[in-house]
C-alpha cells in the first residue's frame, strides 16, 4: 500500500492537517495502515511539490491544512482503477499464529491466545462504538462506514479463529 495514496484518499474526503491525518491513522486506520507523523509530513510535502495537494490554510505554530487538487484526484483514481494491488500479506500477527503451535508449550500457547482474544474483544468493542457514532452522521454506504464494517468483520473472523485455536490446543495431549 502506498502512504501517498492513503493520504490522497483521506484528503479526498475532507481537507486536514498533518496532525489530523495522523490521528485518523492512529484511531481509525490502525488495522489497515500504520503511519507515523515523521512519515506523514515529508509525504505531504512531496504531494504538494507534485501538485497533488495544496495548503489551503496556515495556522498558528506552522499548522497547515491540506486539500487534494484535481491532479491529486486523478492520481488517486489512476491508482485505484489501473494499478493491481499487491495481494501478498505481511503480518506479524499471522506469523505469530503460524508459529504458535510449533514453537510454544501448550500452556504458553494458550496464554498468548487468551491475551490475543482479550485484545480482539477490546478491538471489537471499539469498532462497534465507532460504528454507532458514525451511523448517526454518515450514510451506511459511506467510506467510513464501509471500512468500519470490514474492520469489524476481519476482527470477528480473527477472534473466532483465536477461540477455535485455543480450544484445539487445550484439547491436545
Amino acid at each position: 500500500m502506498s502512504l501517498r495514496h492513503a493520504l490522497l484518499g483521506l484528503l479526498s474526503v475532507s481537507p486536514n492537517s498533518g496532525y489530523q491525518l495522523g490521528r485518523i491513522f492512529q484511531d481509525t486506520l490502525r488495522q489497515i495502515w500504520n503511519a507515523r507523523n515523521h512519515q506523514l509530513y515529508p509525504e505531504l510535502s512531496r504531494l504538494a511539490a507534485d501538485g497533488h495537494v495544496e495548503c489551503v490554510e496556515e495556522g498558528p505554530r506552522g499548522k497547515r491544512t491540506y486539500a487534494i487538487t484535481d491532479g491529486g484526484r486523478a492520481e488517486l483514481r489512476r491508482w485505484l482503477v489501473d494499478v493491481e494491488p499487491d495481494r501478498t500479506m505481511r503480518s506479524e500477527a499471522y506469523l505469530r499464529a503460524w508459529l504458535l503451535s510449533v514453537a510454544l508449550s501448550r500452556e504458553d500457547a494458550l496464554c498468548v491466545l487468551e491475551r490475543d482474544i482479550q485484545a480482539l474483544r477490546d478491538q471489537q468493542e471499539g469498532v462497534l462504538a465507532l460504528m454507532a457514532r458514525s451511523a448517526a452522521i454518515s450514510p451506511p454506504y459511506g467510506p467510513h462506514n464501509l471500512s468500519l464494517d470490514l474492520n469489524l468483520r476481519l476482527t470477528e473472523a480473527i477472534l473466532d479463529w483465536s477461540e477455535e485455536a485455543a480450544r484445539r490446543i487445550a484439547e491436545r495431549p
